[in-house]
């Protein structure tokens, strides 16, 4: 009976703690690289002041970073993608290794451009 009731008030603390978790997450605004991407644009236009050339080198800076961790993300798929040799076969490379690189490559190239226009920013904040 005692180990029952301890098996309760342990799946009951899970619970409640994986709710309170939950309700962390939902607080914190979980927006798509897409949508900062085009927030930060939205704001560019509108950027004369130093300060706001400042903030907006630092969210290019941001979105180059994202950018670099979803380049990466894709190189670990395609090496994942590699190890097997069904996937390196002629039938499904386009799909699997190719894919994974092209997205990669793109993630990467997005990451450059951002460097460079917080760059650009920069100057323009001194």
């Amino acid at each position: 009976m005692k180990a029952f009731a301890q098996s309760i008030l342990f799946t009951g603390a899970l619970v409640m703690g994986a709710s309170g978790l939950m309700a962390v997450q939902a607080d914190k605004p979980n927006m798509s690289l897409k949508h900062l991407v085009k927030q930060t644009k939205a704001l560019e236009a509108t950027a004369e002041a130093p300060t706001q050339h400042k903030a907006l080198a630092a969210e290019y800076r941001q979105l180059a970073q994202r950018q670099l961790t979803e380049s990466n993300k894709h190189l670990e798929e395609a090496a994942w993608y590699a190890r097997f040799p069904i996937y390196s076969s002629a039938k499904f490379r386009a799909i699997t290794i190719d894919h994974c690189q092209r997205l990669a490559d793109r993630y990467e190239n997005d990451a450059q451009r951002f460097g460079q226009m917080a760059a650009h920013h920069e100057a323009l904040a001194s």
